[in-house]
């Protein structure tokens, strides 16, 4: 069924969080919501080589809604891994999966290749703040087919297996200006994350307006902040 992929990839998800090396919990600032027909859960987890990784799920009104991503250390030459699934009880409108490019990583070669192996009929166009933050190879459809939903799901698990094989292998880049332009384009990918009026429209509708920019800028999308070493 469609609706259950949400729950296969969050499982999928979660054990990979979980079994990244030397992970451990990271306090979200808020852990848990509840208003009306409206739950959010969102779980976060953090490694030597990755600053954030959070996964969200929510429920309204019969809508379930994940949200996932890996944000790297800018010290690590790493790019960013992301997954957003909305589905109703009978549809997914919305999946999206993608391995988002920053300045100096380069390694397409096996995310090309598995790219290439998926199609799904009900593709979807990107939002025009998504164009200069998502890979050539973000997959973005609706899955109305059983085939499609398994392919989905497998896709992600491969998008996953190549990233946590690029994480286990980066070293600590010492060259502060390529650093700095990760740093960059973090900031930047999450500006642009940030312009997502869907995901703003519904926490104002339900809460108001500092919830709605405080739950975005710092849950769903915070920068990270440069430390100097003293």
């Amino acid at each position: 069924m469609q609706n259950d992929i949400v729950q296969d990839i969050a499982v999928l998800l979660s054990y990979t969080m979980q079994d990244l090396p030397d992970v451990e919990p990271l306090k979200c600032p808020i852990e848990e919501v509840k208003k009306d027909d409206l739950i959010i859960k969102n779980t976060m987890y953090k490694t030597a080589k990755l600053r954030k990784v959070h996964l969200e799920l929510a429920e309204l009104k019969g809508l379930k809604i994940l949200h996932c991503v890996f944000f790297p250390d800018p010290n690590y030459n790493l790019p960013i891994f992301g997954c957003d699934i909305v589905a109703t009880e009978k549809t997914v409108t919305a999946a999206i999966v993608d391995i988002s490019p920053i300045k100096g990583y380069d390694n397409w070669d096996d995310i090309r290749e598995i790219s290439n192996e998926y199609n799904f009929k009900g593709k979807r166009p990107l939002p025009l703040w998504g164009d200069d933050v998502f890979s050539p190879y973000c997959k973005f459809t609706r899955l109305s087919e059983d085939i499609d939903t398994a392919n989905f799901y497998c896709l992600v698990m491969q998008y996953l297996r190549i990233y946590l094989l690029e994480v286990n292998k980066c070293e600590r880049d010492t060259d502060w200006v390529k650093t700095m332009l990760r740093f960059d384009d973090q900031i930047y990918y999450c500006d642009q994350q940030r312009k997502n009026d869907k995901t703003r429209g519904i926490l104002e509708k339900l809460f108001d307006k500092d919830f709605a920019t405080n739950y975005i800028d710092n849950v769903l999308f915070d920068k990270p902040i440069m430390r100097v070493a003293l």
